[in-house]
């Protein structure tokens, strides 16, 4: 096999691991990869791949299981591949509308709902301009995730969202000219949430900079967040575009 062979091999072996276990939230075996994608090659093939990402540090063997995870490294590999073709297919059509809210600050606090629920993660925005503000919606959604079952990690993230909420809101004014950045684990530059990833994507118009981030865990679906992210924060553009601020 050619060496652009076993990269392709590679490169899709772990983009079905990660789909599989965004979705699944349990170690995934080579077996359940050729069941559930009906693959062409065999589990021993699969399972072999799988070793040699885990040599190269993208996958993790959880010794009480036969199957394995993405690691922090693994998880930013996949988003990196997959990166060009989330912004090819364009922002998804919301069917939602900001245009009823009457001001600039009932349009700020409905799109951060609209993100929230759309995505089931904590949605945050940092604002400056005629004045600076930093809201977040959404902390309801983390409780479904299993992750945050860990009592030590779910207090962890409280006491950041409590008391290191300002180096979030820096972090987020560091990033308005992104069309999106994904921080994953300790890029965050927070130890406490080091298990989680924050998607950030913003914007400068008028006199206005602003940045709208999901903050999840690890284990965020990018390829539903991305896109939605990306969509309420155009809509969120659009907005203020047409309004005289």
């Amino acid at each position: 096999m050619r060496h652009v062979d076993i990269r392709e091999r590679e490169n899709q072996i772990l983009e079905l691991v990660v789909k599989s276990y965004i979705r699944e939230s349990r170690p995934i075996s080579s077996s359940y990869l050729c069941d559930k994608f009906n693959l062409s090659c065999s589990t021993a093939t699969v399972r072999n791949i799988m070793e040699s990402l885990e040599k190269k540090g993208l996958l993790s063997h959880i010794h009480t299981s036969s199957g394995r995870v993405p690691t922090k490294e693994g998880f930013k590999h996949y988003i990196e591949n997959i990166r060009d073709g989330l912004l090819k297919r364009g922002e998804p059509s919301l069917d939602v509308d900001i245009n009823m809210a009457q001001d600039i600050e009932e349009v700020f606090d409905k799109a951060l709902d609209i993100l929230a629920t759309l995505t089931r993660y904590i949605s945050l925005i940092a604002i400056s301009g005629w004045e600076e503000r930093f809201l977040l919606r959404g902390v309801r959604y983390i409780f479904d995730q299993p992750e945050f079952e860990d009592i030590n990690k779910l207090k962890a993230l409280f006491y950041v969202l409590e008391v290191k909420i300002g180096a979030i809101q820096e972090l987020l004014f560091g990033y308005v000219d992104e069309q999106f950045k994904v921080l994953v684990g300790d890029e965050i530059g927070c130890e406490e949430i080091s298990e989680c990833s924050l998607v950030i994507s913003g914007f400068h118009q008028k006199k206005i900079s602003a940045s709208l981030a999901l903050l999840g865990p690890m284990r965020m679906d990018y390829v539903r967040a991305i896109p939605t992210l990306y969509a309420v924060r155009k809509k969120l553009e659009e907005f203020i575009i047409r309004r005289d601020f």
